[in-house]
């Protein structure tokens, strides 16, 4: 699903956020990249999806050159991919239902109807469904992330990334969302990078 040959990331001030990585992860697998701070791993998660571009190698994912894609092709690539935030990055202005709603109907052009029933089948699936009416800041952390991983969920990614996507939760809420994302990558075949 993913493979970094020989990929680094030289950012325009001189430093590394890549060095020469290598590394390959299989379609359904559960990945866990662990490292001190400032190892790269952030750079090598935003790699998948472009957000960063790679200064040499070849990233390939799901038998696309990462590389070679801009404008409409880039934006159609992202559609597969699914991405978990630290900060959450939920719409604070929305409730739950249109958070995991709005980027179905802007980016997939689904229909507000089709929307709101795959977003209410993954805020079930994550314990998030009695929340469906609440604001971002009426909710906690540990919640605040679950719809973030519905919200991408709902886009029927082939792989879904976390950029530490528990780190600033409570040791119990943690369990509890890395064994859903567990849970998720067994039953629905994602393909699971988290850092």
């Amino acid at each position: 699903m993913i493979q970094f040959d020989h990929v680094s990331k030289v950012y325009p001030n001189g430093t590394v956020g890549l060095d020469d990585v290598n590394l390959t992860i299989q379609d359904g697998e559960f990945v866990a990249i662990i490292g001190r701070s400032g190892a790269g791993k952030s750079t090598l998660l935003r790699s998948v999806n472009r957000m960063h571009r790679i200064t040499s190698g070849i990233l390939m994912v799901n038998g696309i050159n990462v590389s070679t894609l801009s404008g409409k092709s880039l934006r159609r690539f992202r559609r597969g991919i699914g991405m978990v935030f630290q900060s959450f990055n939920l719409f604070n202005n929305m409730s739950v239902l249109k958070n995991c709603m709005v980027g179905q109907m802007k980016v997939l052009k689904r229909s507000k109807e089709e929307a709101r029933q795959q977003a209410l089948k993954y805020l079930e699936k994550v314990g998030m469904a009695p929340y469906i009416n609440a604001k971002p800041r009426q909710i906690s952390g540990g919640q605040k992330q679950r719809v973030a991983i519905a919200r991408a969920l709902a886009t029927d990614p082939k792989v879904l990334l976390c950029d530490e996507a528990t780190s600033a939760l409570d040791p119990t809420t943690t369990n509890s969302i890395l064994a859903l994302l567990k849970e998720l990558n067994q039953k629905l075949g994602v393909t699971v990078v988290i850092i």
